[in-house]
């Protein structure tokens, strides 16, 4: 697959993870590292819905804190540092510089709460780093509730006191294609129908679609169907002296 990540300099793990879904993946990668480098050392980093904590290397010169809720599907096998859900935190207000939020906002039923809640916890001057879907497939059933467009998110943001909102589309329309073609080989499933050889054919076929429908990314001139967004949000106020 012509899709190679781009993630020199960290683990195998981590390049397993973002492998897994490349053009999903890559550019949240991209986004998470900048985010990282954009960290001061030393800086309190919350990552909230964390899961198993695939971005933590990237913190390694930050105080990095995770949290996820009781049900969440992607710890694996080590617990967050704080269980709770995403909109009721058990943290004082404005305990970090940084929160970090990937991928969480489709899986929260009161999305303005969520996003008050990493206002608070954040001091003033901290930066809320964010990425949310436009495209995919359902998943984690019942927890499945939203996808956003850039205006939504950006109200949101602004609704819940953020400043200095920057939403960008993640990535191209072709590569959107491409990864759906490729989530389609399990989207699909199996079962005894005596179908599941052809499936199985489908599953090549639909690999092999992804690679050359990828390679059209360049075309794409208005970047108005990407699987997702980025956003980065500033919690207004001078940064807090220690």
């Amino acid at each position: 697959m012509s899709s190679s990540v781009a993630t020199r300099g960290v683990s195998e793990r981590l390049r397993k993870f973002v492998g897994e879904a490349p053009y999903e993946r890559q550019p949240i990668f991209d986004f998470v590292a900048g985010a990282a480098a954009a960290t001061t050392p030393g800086a309190r980093v919350l990552d909230v819905g964390a899961g198993s904590a695939p971005y933590r290397e990237l913190f390694q010169h930050a105080e990095y804190t995770t949290a996820d809720w009781a049900e969440s599907v992607h710890v694996d096998g080590e617990s967050p540092d704080i269980t709770a859900a995403a909109d009721a935190l058990p943290v004082d207000d404005r305990s970090f510089e940084v929160v970090l939020n990937t991928q969480v906002l489709e899986h929260v039923p009161e999305p303005a709460s969520v996003l008050s809640e990493l206002y608070r916890v954040l001091v003033e001057g901290g930066r809320l780093y964010l990425t949310a879907p436009l495209v995919w497939e359902l998943h984690e059933l019942p927890h499945d509730y939203y996808r956003y467009t850039a205006s939504g998110l950006g109200h949101l943001l602004g609704q819940a006191g953020f400043t200095e909102i920057e939403i960008r589309p993640r990535n191209d329309c072709f590569s959107t294609i491409a990864q759906l073609l490729l989530n389609a080989r399990w989207a699909m499933g199996r079962q005894a129908d005596g179908l599941d050889e052809r499936r199985e054919e489908a599953s090549a076929l639909l690999e092999q679609l992804a690679d050359q429908v990828a390679r059209l990314g360049p075309l794409d001139a208005r970047w108005e169907l990407p699987l997702g967004f980025t956003a980065s949000a500033l919690r207004p106020g001078r940064p807090q002296s220690d």
